[in-house]
């Protein structure tokens, strides 16, 4: 019987998987405020070092996975867009030893920024032909999110959301601009278009990567389960890689399995070869793995998943 049903190899895979969500998640140091004092302390900062050309406003709104969540936009002259903070986004920055007042300062840096003729990319929004060019792909869950896809291009796939995004990248960072309705009418596209030329585009723009766990986490035992985490390259929304093009069926060929697919956050998918684990013990390494070190931002699904080679078919596996 494989080492997966013994208390010890079960362990040790939660560990591995742990260990990379602490890896790719960050490191969160000691903090001294409350997540309510922290919001109030951010929010009198903000008002406090505004500078004369932004104007700031303060609201509580709904979000991927969240829902109330404590938002700061600032608006600038001639901005391609009004960027909006989350105070429980911030909050994050602020434990890993961050002040406020330097949180304050990168957000105005960044709103200076966030102008027409500095979008990351020189992406033209109203020009789909630049926009195809940087189409990536998210995968989110679709019950945690129902509010939110309402007004939004995506696909379900079982209990998942498969969402088109445009990708962005410059001396600041990633991010990505969803694809609302109102974008598919400016372009006299379909949902169906632009899902079809996200699939095509997403490899290019977020290319994937995949890596046996025990090398990225530095173990060197090599008898025991056959797992591999798969993202992009920026470990960024990377469980969506799963849904490019012939990436499942070309992994199940090379391995020579059927495969068990955990997600551990939005951010990379793990993946077990099929050596007849037993399914609800692979709900209950996804559940404490949530439980335990996925914040709410990241959070996939709970749920375990199951790519069959001779069908090329990906589906929800159901607990006993």
């Amino acid at each position: 019987m494989s080492s997966f049903f013994s208390a010890k190899g079960g362990k040790k895979i939660l560990k591995h998987i742990t260990e990379v969500v602490y890896r790719y998640g960050g490191n969160m140091k000691r903090y001294k405020l409350d997540r309510s004092d922290f919001y109030q302390k951010m929010k009198n900062t903000v008002i406090g070092m505004k500078p004369d050309d932004i104007e700031v406003s303060f609201d509580t709104v709904t979000k991927q996975n969240r829902k109330n969540l404590h938002a700061c936009t600032l608006i600038t002259a001639n901005a391609a867009a009004c960027p909006t903070f989350y105070f429980e986004d911030l909050y994050d920055a602020y434990r890993g030893g961050t002040s406020c007042e330097d949180i304050a300062e990168s957000l105005f840096r960044f709103a200076r920024k966030n102008r027409l003729d500095n979008l990351p990319g020189n992406i033209d929004i109203d020009d789909y032909a630049c926009v195809r060019e940087n189409l990536g792909l998210i995968v989110i869950s679709e019950e945690r999110n129902r509010d939110y896809l309402a007004g939004i291009v995506y696909e379900q796939i079982e209990d998942l959301a498969l969402v088109p995004i445009i990708f962005t990248k410059d001396d600041n960072g990633i991010g990505n601009i969803k694809i609302s309705r109102d974008f598919l009418e400016m372009w006299g596209l379909s949902a169906e278009d632009v899902m079809r030329d996200a699939r095509e585009k997403a490899p290019h723009v977020m290319p994937l990567t995949f890596r046996q766990l025990n090398e990225m986490v530095g173990d060197k035992e090599e008898n025991g389960e056959e797992l591999f985490v798969l993202s992009n390259c920026y470990f960024a929304g990377g469980a969506a890689v799963v849904f490019y093009p012939h990436v499942l069926e070309c992994i199940g060929m090379a391995l020579g399995r059927d495969l068990y697919l955990l997600p551990s956050s939005i951010n990379e998918m793990i993946a077990i070869t099929d050596n007849g684990q037993d399914p609800e013990r692979l709900y209950e390494i996804v559940r404490e793995v949530n439980r335990t070190q996925v914040s709410e931002a990241d959070l996939l699904t709970d749920a375990v998943y199951y790519y069959k080679r001779d069908l090329n078919s990906f589906r929800r596996v159901r607990p006993a």
